[in-house]
């Protein structure tokens, strides 16, 4: 029996990047999926490319940082599928640049979309998965979290979704649903086509151990982990799925020998 047979999940963020692949990987695991996103046409065209059976694709548009936009879509959600016991959360924003180059407006919309919107979504979904008997929300957070790099509204607002998760995790325990995060590192996605295409990702994959960005379905599959009953017992968690760049202090310079230095 595939994983999520008879379930339905959302995924906020599913017209590209790690949200399109979560949901693609849901699909094929047997459940119903919700396609949460603001662009329309990305969408649309995402719900047209699933390999998936009739009636088990649902396109909404979305704006996951707006609390209307947010409850609309998850009550059609309930109203189309009879249920819900998976969240993805996935949909984000970045920006980068120092201090000084982020105003308040580019800091509230960063915000907004990368830490509200968990806010949101969880509390639209909450009813409906405590009327499923319980369920679990997965939480898309970053290296960034933990690190600080990129820019400094993302790094607040992935440091805030970490956060949010523990809090929840324990807080929604007791209605039998579970909240954790992934933590991806540098992966191969729309939001850092710029950088890949500059020949900047060089620099990167220098820092990371395993020496190649991610593929958004490696995310996927941790994802999944985390939504699946094979993670039955865990809840309150921060995966960090980066390679193994946030476990090397300077990854970009050679190690120093035993002999030549000591650890501080």
């Amino acid at each position: 029996m595939k994983r999520f047979e008879g379930q339905v999940a959302a995924v906020t963020g599913a017209a590209s990047g790690i949200g399109n692949a979560v949901a693609k990987a849901l699909l094929r695991e047997g459940a119903k999926v919700a396609i949460l996103d603001l662009d329309e046409k990305a969408t649309a065209a995402a719900a047209k490319s699933m390999d998936a059976p009739a009636g088990h694709v649902l396109g909404l548009i979305t704006d996951v940082g707006q609390e209307e936009s947010v409850n609309r879509s998850f009550a059609r959600i309930e109203e189309t599928f009879g249920r819900l016991d998976v969240v993805i959360n996935a949909a984000g924003i970045l920006s980068r640049g120092s201090l000084e180059e982020t105003d308040a407006a580019l800091w509230q919309r960063i915000i907004d979309v990368d830490l509200t919107s968990v806010y949101l979504t969880s509390r639209a979904a909450l009813p409906a998965l405590k009327r499923s008997g319980g369920g679990s929300i997965v939480n898309i957070a970053s290296v960034a979290g933990i690190r600080g790099v990129v820019n400094v509204a993302y790094v607040a607002a992935k440091g805030g979704v970490v956060a949010l998760t523990m809090q929840l995790g324990g807080e929604l325990a007791k209605f039998n649903i579970r909240v954790n995060a992934v933590s991806p590192g540098y992966t191969v996605t729309p939001l850092n086509t710029d950088m890949r295409s500059k020949g900047l990702d060089r620099y990167w994959t220098g820092r990371i151990p395993m020496g190649r960005y991610a593929q958004p379905e490696e995310m996927a599959a941790a994802c999944l982990f985390l939504a699946s009953s094979e993670a039955s017992y865990v809840t309150g968690t921060n995966l960090v799925v980066d390679g193994g760049m946030s476990c090397v202090l300077l990854p970009d310079r050679e190690p120093v020998p035993a002999s030549e230095g000591a650890a501080t």
